[in-house]
């Protein structure tokens, strides 16, 4: 899955952290067939009913990203997050 605005990646380096964490953890089936969106919106996360579709997966990658740009990150920091630069 592609991000909604990767062109945002060259200017802010955090955003891509943010969306290469989540494509790697996250939007990879797992054993059973079916990826961590799957189980964020099944009705009883045990046992999904259905898979995302391509649309609730771009939402979520999108929402991702954006908790990496200087918007997302301030957001983070109001809740309680201490920010913690990584180079990678």
């Amino acid at each position: 899955m592609e991000s909604l605005k990767p062109y945002r990646f060259k200017d802010n380096p955090q955003e891509k952290i943010f969306y290469d964490k989540w494509m790697e953890r996250h939007i990879s089936r797992f054993h059973s067939g079916y990826s961590m969106v799957d189980y964020l919106l099944a009705k009883d996360p045990n046992r999904p009913n259905r898979e995302a579709t391509d649309r609730d997966e771009l939402v979520a990658v999108t929402i991702i990203q954006w908790l990496g740009s200087p918007v997302g990150m301030s957001f983070l920091e109001e809740c309680g997050f201490v920010r913690k630069y990584r180079t990678e």
